[in-house]
């Protein structure tokens, strides 16, 4: 019997040992093979698969890269060699090896989703939906080619495709469980939180040690507000799963929301312990240690993000905020720009054919000034104008109507318009929060110089009538700040009013409140200590003739602070421990605001000693006036 005869004989028994599952022996009837021919490349690589069953890769890439080496035109030697390395976290050389199968084989869908895998592990997303597209193309029967489409689409934000992705997976196979969860973090994402949480049970049901569909869970029920429920499947996909990075930033994300920072600082880092190059990890764990007021490890970490995944858009603006509060404007006007991308903020930039100004010179030219966030904002950054007006600008001002008759009051070149209202022609644009970066705004050349802000005669004349005690401190004061407000939602910026009731008792005092809205009702328990002047109130130009008439103003973060500011009124904030950037970092004085005063929770959610703080100071400054007479 001549040599290929036996070759072939060996090989079609050991062939068979193999499909029957018994690799020892297909692997002596190779080895007898390659005995007889070194060079026979199919024996090389089935011996390799079988390395690969034996859990040795490194043997198994040898063998293969030697049949390889013999015959380099066959597809499957590339494709299954890609596969080792894809288990190995050998990315670039699994591209490698799938895309050299592919150049040989262009229509192996499962190749294709291999490689479309490893695209997607890369962050090379526009290539990897064109391998999983291109694979459904040649066998849209597989249902595993539909998720992982859906996957990269998730990754892409095109969520809305992606939901279609997962649903022609479930098509094909309907107890395809991983495809049920990751529609419901899809739908989650999209806040449709009940036909998302319907998904994740229907996961689970399928099966019920699924940790992804915990973690989904534990994210769909934080988003109802049910944390206690979101915590206890955290947990449960972390006892299936304790490697499981993702869950516990989750976790210590949830924890965070909470105030329980420490713990969640804590959860942060074990995701990281598993996971070290884990970049929406590093970026959570950012945010916590911002929260704790170490901004240098909070930076540390945004900027680890970014270089493993430079598009993280909201990492990118945390950054900004935490280079801002740490002072670094230089650094940090140009990242806040990125808040118009960031997914956290509900930010939607204006689309004008007209060019954004960045600090040209505008030599009488109208430009569109806009407010883009709350009014605070607005207040805080009005005092721009004159310098675009200095530059040559003429210009048009659209703000909140409650600031419409307050702006309009400002000197120089200028239309008012109102938020919403048709706007004239203009020549170029600017967010009011972009002014700094177009100024270079740095600590030292912040336009401090107050009051910017005039009152309106019609105010002043509607509020003088009103009584205003001629002897004592006349206090006004804000305990609440806009519901909507983020950290209003972490019951973060607020004051409970109950704190600060007992101030009405101190002598001295006249206390009157400057609040609007449904935190007006909390006053009825002061027995009438504190005046109301909320009927009294119909835009900002109202609470500002109001201001005029007071010594000081005792505010949470709100607008009524910077209104008062911007006035020059003296003006103490009340402020959390991890305050906005605006307001730096350990400082008791605001160089925004010459008159204003900052009082800082020592630790986080600690506003008693806050008005402690305060009561021992109001105190004090009712014994000067007393004894001046």
């Amino acid at each position: 019997m001549r040599n290929n005869q036996i070759t072939e004989r060996l090989m079609q028994e050991a062939l068979l040992q193999h499909r029957a599952g018994n690799f020892r022996e297909a692997a002596q009837g190779y080895e007898k093979i390659l005995q007889m021919d070194a060079r026979h490349a199919d024996s090389l690589h089935l011996l390799g698969m079988i390395s690969v069953q034996a859990q040795r890769p490194d043997i198994a890439v040898d063998l293969i890269q030697r049949a390889i080496a013999i015959n380099s035109g066959f597809a499957p030697y590339h494709s299954n060699l890609g596969t080792i390395f894809q288990s190995q976290g050998k990315l670039d050389e699994a591209e490698a090896e799938y895309t050299a199968a592919l150049s040989i084989a262009p229509d192996m869908p499962e190749t294709l989703g291999n490689l479309g895998s490893v695209l997607l592990a890369k962050g090379k997303l526009e290539q990897a939906v064109s391998c999983y597209q291109r694979a459904i193309g040649i066998n849209p029967s597989i249902a595993e080619l539909h998720f992982h489409l859906g996957n990269v689409l998730h990754a892409q934000d095109a969520l809305k495709d992606a939901v279609k992705s997962y649903q022609k997976a479930l098509a094909l196979r309907p107890d395809y469980a991983e495809a049920y969860c990751n529609l419901g973090s899809t739908l989650t994402d999209l806040k449709q939180l009940e036909p998302a949480i319907a998904q994740i049970e229907h996961a689970l049901t399928i099966n019920p040690n699924l940790a992804e569909a915990h973690n989904a869970f534990g994210v769909a029920l934080q988003a109802q507000n049910h944390p206690e429920q979101a915590k206890a499947h955290y947990e449960r996909a972390l006892e299936l799963k304790p490697d499981y990075a993702e869950a516990h930033s989750n976790y210590g994300t949830l924890l965070e929301a909470r105030g329980n920072l420490k713990d969640a600082a804590g959860k942060h880092l074990q995701a990281l312990a598993v996971t070290p190059d884990y970049p929406e990890g590093h970026n959570n764990l950012g945010n916590v240690l911002g929260s704790l007021g170490c901004l240098d490890e909070a930076i540390a970490h945004y900027e680890r993000a970014l270089a493993l995944k430079p598009d993280l858009t909201d990492t990118r603006y945390n950054l900004g905020m935490a280079q801002l509060s740490a002072g670094d404007y230089a650094a940090g006007w140009g990242n806040y720009e990125w808040r118009w991308l960031a997914k956290k903020t509900p930010l939607k930039r204006q689309n004008f054919s007209q060019p954004r100004w960045q600090g040209e010179p505008l030599d009488g030219a109208r430009i569109l000034l806009y407010a883009e966030q709350g009014l605070g904002d607005t207040l805080q950054f009005l005092r721009y104008l004159p310098l675009v007006q200095a530059a040559g600008g003429d210009v048009v001002l659209v703000v909140q109507n409650r600031l419409r008759s307050l702006a309009a009051e400002l000197p120089g070149r200028l239309e008012v318009v109102s938020s919403g209202d048709p706007l004239p022609a203009f020549d170029w644009h600017c967010p009011l929060l972009s002014l700094p970066l177009a100024f270079n705004t740095r600590l030292d050349s912040i336009p401090a110089k107050t009051p910017y802000l005039l009152i309106p005669e019609q105010a002043r004349a509607k509020m003088d009538p009103l009584v205003w005690p001629t002897a004592g401190l006349r206090v006004g004061l804000a305990w609440k700040g806009n519901l909507g407000f983020l950290n209003d939602q972490a019951r973060w910026r607020s004051i409970p009013f109950s704190l600060l009731q007992p101030l009405a008792e101190m002598e001295g005092l006249h206390l009157f409140s400057l609040q609007i809205g449904e935190a007006v009702a909390e006053l009825g328990v002061s027995g009438g200590a504190i005046t109301d002047l909320s009927p009294h109130v119909s835009d900002m130009s109202d609470t500002a003739a109001q201001i005029a008439h007071l010594d000081l103003v005792l505010t949470v973060d709100t607008s009524v602070a910077h209104l008062a500011g911007a006035l020059g009124i003296s003006t103490w904030v009340m402020l959390p421990f991890s305050a906005d950037w605006r307001w730096l970092q350990a400082r008791a004085d605001s160089p925004w605001y010459p008159s204003m005063r900052l009082f800082r929770q020592p630790e986080p959610g600690d506003w008693e000693s806050v008005v402690g703080e305060v009561r021992d100071a109001l105190g004090e400054k009712v014994e000067r006036r007393s004894a001046e007479g």
